[in-house]
């Protein structure tokens, strides 16, 4: 069964300690073959306070990305 992204949501960013901080990101799946209802899944990303906007950015997309080539092996 393969799966493709619907949609994205992002939580409320939580420091972790002083040079760490996280982000919940919700990403909405849909099965491909019809089976299955829609569903989501939540994952956690955890950034540093060094990284720029862009690299946090580029950080959360590729992880949301390494997670739908690993349910789509």
């Amino acid at each position: 069964m393969k799966y493709e992204k619907i949609g994205l949501g992002y939580g409320v960013e939580t420091i972790i300690d002083a040079d760490k901080y996280s982000i919940n990101i919700t990403i909405g799946l849909h099965p491909t073959d019809g089976i299955a209802p829609n569903f989501s899944i939540d994952i956690i990303v955890e950034s540093n306070n060094s990284q720029t906007g862009y690299e946090v950015d580029t950080q959360r997309n590729d992880a949301v990305n390494e997670y739908l080539n690993l349910i789509n092996l």
